[in-house]
């Protein structure tokens, strides 16, 4: 375990048996709820058929303990229902939401049967695009390919700009196959346009060849359970997950139009209302999209609480990965602290 990781469990163990994380719950919660984002729920990343960044899952065991601890300390509703109390101006304090992004199958096969377990409500928030397909989402596309093929100098004239640029964003980065190099690559390629990032997959796809995985995301028919039991709603995540500020106003407007319809042509609920923007990205005029096609909150990767003061256009949400929060003195930690 890394020391800064290490400091943060100790600092957390102290503050759960002395009391501080009593006290400080019953002031952060006084009048105020929160919301937590999860991406995935994994027996072991390890198992993977390539890298998940650890700010993208939650093992098993530490999601069950999550969910145990907050059915015991706060009152967990959907998030729809959070937003219809804040617009009715009824007392939010001491509640929580769970959400997920994006729909992936291992909230099935999972998480579900946990939530059902322990009777949690949840949201997801599908990128409909990926729902019932093999299709991957680009990070992890591009770690399947650099588990097999690191990044090196192109021995050919038809290696596009995009995968240049790459190796020379690289050359500012170790190349040990570890979490960091990961990352970084995810970063680098966050900051390309969707052209370019297309344009380097592609190239990748010629050059190495098709992956052969598992399915990803979920099916139809897997959300259909899971919001015929009353414990799973779903709202709109787009339907390629691209971030709209990256796009045009026109694609963005689609995006976010035929996710919708998509959802509540399958019956997953009779008006979708809630939108999670695609890695946090947002403007005023995505903002504007959405208030005119009927939604009337969407959540954010910003880090925070939802008091009667909070925009509905920008709810806050605390991010839960298994790294800062596979105890439960360090998952009140990160639910209580800025920076934990």
């Amino acid at each position: 375990m890394k020391k800064e990781m290490l400091l943060k469990r100790m600092a957390s163990n102290v503050m759960s048996s002395t009391g501080i994380h009593s006290l400080t719950e019953r002031v952060c919660c006084f009048g105020k709820s929160f919301v937590l984002m999860y991406h995935r729920i994994l027996p072991s990343a390890a198992d993977q058929p390539y890298f998940v960044q650890p700010g993208m899952f939650v093992s098993m065991a530490s999601f069950e303990r999550q969910i145990a601890f907050l059915k015991h300390k706060f009152k967990i509703v959907f998030l729809e229902d959070l937003v219809e109390m804040r617009l009715k101006r009824e007392e939010i304090g001491g509640h929580c939401a769970i959400t997920f992004d994006d729909g992936w199958r291992d909230n099935y096969t999972e998480a579900f049967p946990i939530l059902k377990k322990y009777n949690a409500p949840a949201t997801i928030f599908l990128a409909t695009g990926f729902v019932g397909t093999d299709r991957m989402f680009w990070p992890e596309e591009l770690c399947c390919y650099l588990t097999r093929n690191l990044p090196v100098q192109p021995g050919s004239e038809d290696a596009p700009l995009s995968f240049i640029r790459l190796n020379q964003e690289f050359g500012r980065c170790a190349r040990v196959k570890d979490a960091r190099f990961f990352d970084s690559a995810i970063e680098i390629l966050k900051k390309f346009s969707p052209g370019e990032r297309d344009e380097l997959l592609g190239y990748f796809r010629v050059r190495f060849g098709n992956i052969a995985i598992p399915r990803q995301m979920l099916s139809w028919d897997e959300t259909q359970e899971m919001y015929t039991s009353g414990l799973v709603r779903f709202g709109s995540h787009t339907v390629n997950h691209e971030m709209l500020d990256q796009i045009s106003l026109e694609k963005a407007e689609d995006e976010i139009f035929l996710s919708r319809q998509k959802i509540e042509r399958r019956r997953l609920g009779n008006a979708v209302r809630i939108f999670a923007y695609p890695n946090g990205n947002y403007s005023e005029s995505i903002q504007n999209i959405l208030a005119k096609s009927g939604f009337n909150a969407a959540v954010t990767t910003c880090k925070g609480f939802l008091s009667r003061g909070t925009p509905l256009m920008e709810i806050p949400r605390i991010a839960i990965h298994e790294d800062v929060s596979n105890t439960i003195p360090m998952f009140r930690s990160r639910i209580l602290f800025r920076k934990c």
